[in-house]
């Protein structure tokens, strides 16, 4: 069986091509009037742009499909128990933060000597 995402790829890709190949041939016929409307040019690309669109179309992917595809990539609740914080408490820990010892004063003090008042 072909795979959900693929097809979802291959659905965008036709329409995307289709419309390039019906917008190329409404803007050489209608806007610059280098092609008559009736030129084999145009309507070959109308015609084969309106089939890219209508197979795009039948290729299309419900949305409810393609978001239920399990991934290579773990799901959040998986990543759950890898917290930073094991006892789930939400306050700041010294020992875990890249900010050193003096923790986030020296911010503070730069924000304050910048005329910013946000601080606390």
């Amino acid at each position: 069986m072909i795979s959900v995402r693929f097809l979802a790829m291959l659905s965008t890709v036709l329409l995307v091509v289709g419309a390039l190949l019906v917008g190329e041939a409404l803007h050489g016929g209608v806007v610059q009037g280098t092609y008559r409307l009736t030129s084999p040019y145009v309507v070959l690309r109308v015609i084969l742009g309106s089939i890219f669109i209508a197979l795009g179309y039948r290729f299309k992917t419900p949305a409810e499909e393609y978001v239920s595809t399990p991934s290579d990539q773990p799901t959040r609740s998986d990543r759950e128990d890898d917290s930073p914080d094991p006892d789930q408490t939400g306050e700041f820990d010294p020992e875990m933060s890249p900010l050193g010892g003096d923790g986030l004063e020296h911010v503070d003090g730069d924000r304050r000597d910048a005329g910013d008042d946000r601080g606390e």
